[in-house]
């Protein structure tokens, strides 16, 4: 899950994933797995890449995403939450495999 918010190119940086120089910073929103639960950050800061939508980020942003994860994402410390609906693969097969 990503949404991004671009703020302008950044003019010598390469993306990693496909080479491509068209990198814009941009505010983004990522979906992580912690333990069983599904959690959202949104306005993260990072480099996206305008060619494949590659997203990287600097170092102290990971420091902090890991500062976050290791408190175990507080749930106090929530801006808000989703409700997501959970499928199973196995029975969408099956399902389909009735039809």
């Amino acid at each position: 899950m990503m949404s991004i918010e671009s703020s302008g190119e950044q003019p010598g940086v390469v993306c990693p994933g496909c080479g491509g120089s068209d990198i814009g910073m941009a505010q983004v929103r990522s979906a992580f797995f912690h333990e069983d639960r599904l959690v959202v950050v949104e306005d993260i800061p990072a480099l996206v890449c305008a060619g494949c939508n590659e997203q990287f980020y600097d170092d102290q942003t990971v420091v902090w995403l890991d500062l976050l994860r290791g408190a175990g994402f507080p749930t106090e410390r929530a801006r808000d939450e989703l409700r997501v609906p959970v499928f199973s693969f196995r029975d969408c097969l099956m399902t389909e495999a009735e039809t």
